[in-house]
């Protein structure tokens, strides 16, 4: 079996004109929980939409559990459960309609999962969906994916207006889910304390490009702040353009860039005659230092 799941190779989507999405390669390993992080406009929803076949590439190919999203027959569409950013429900169906109505579209509707999830999140079924909160509506919208029991899992921003509490059983869901099934999710969020907490892989997007792919211990092992200063013939000549961010006065350098080992700065230490200091980072951190632009020249 193909160990991953989703398989992008040089995707490129335009919309009105501008290039959203650029030549994008993605890869989320079977089993992983991915989390998919980018600004606003940077091209996630975008790829998300391609993935589930709700648009089309303008140019590369899309694999999604080994087939085209153009070519998802209904069996292929079971295996994919999706809550968008904007999910929509009926306002006017009580929950436990819309249960039922749900449950028709999927021959191995799990509805012991279901009964189980609402209990735990306090969701009435004899409410009509109007009648919920916006957290508890995003609640359900993740019920009525998960009853369809899809060996892949899309999130577009789940935990939109849930309350702190909420957000932790949320993500304790996920991770349960993870153990007892092996579903692989794409999670897509702005709350990156979450993301660190629950995803094993990270994907970046900056600007329609996937800058980042790959372990979050990699990124946090190897991505580092690093502040160089007691210059013995001053910093005038300290350069490093593979840096994420740099900054530099007349005593000291900043920057946000790759480290292998400590050997190497150790040497870039000795090479501009200073001193150095590593300034811990978590993904929020690097996530900013990332994308944020532009970048200042060295």
């Amino acid at each position: 079996m193909n160990p991953y799941i989703i398989e992008t190779n040089n995707v490129t989507r335009s919309m009105g004109g501008t290039v959203v999405v650029r030549d994008l390669n993605l890869r989320v390993k079977r089993g992983s929980i991915y989390g998919f992080l980018g600004r606003n406009g940077a091209g996630k929803t975008t790829t998300i939409k391609m993935l589930v076949g709700l648009i089309w590439p303008d140019a590369g190919t899309i694999r999604v559990n080994g087939v085209e999203p153009s070519q998802f027959t209904v069996e292929d569409r079971w295996k994919i459960g999706y809550v968008s950013e904007r999910q929509i429900l009926n306002p006017f169906m009580k929950v436990e309609a819309l249960l039922r109505f749900t449950s028709s579209f999927y021959p191995e509707w799990d509805a012991a999962v279901c009964e189980r999830l609402l209990q735990r999140f306090g969701i009435d079924r004899s409410k009509r969906v109007r009648a919920l909160s916006m957290g508890m509506a995003r609640q359900l919208a993740f019920i009525l994916a998960m009853g369809q029991k899809p060996d892949l899992l899309i999130l577009d921003e789940p935990a939109a207006n849930l309350d702190v509490v909420a957000r932790r059983e949320f993500l304790d869901e996920i991770l349960g889910m993870l153990r007892e099934r092996e579903t692989t999710v794409l999670l897509s969020s702005h709350i990156l304390s979450d993301i660190e907490r629950v995803a094993d892989e990270i994907g970046i997007m900056a600007q329609g490009q996937l800058r980042v792919s790959e372990s979050l211990d990699q990124l946090k092992e190897t991505v580092k702040k690093v502040r160089f200063y007691n210059f013995i013939k001053g910093s005038n000549g300290f350069a490093l353009p593979e840096a994420f961010q740099f900054s530099k006065t007349s005593s000291e350098v900043a920057a946000t860039f790759r480290v292998n080992d400590e050997n190497s700065l150790q040497k870039l230490a000795a090479t501009h005659g200073c001193q150095y200091e590593i300034i811990p980072l978590n993904l929020e951190d690097i996530f900013v230092e990332m994308v944020r632009e532009p970048k200042e020249a060295a």
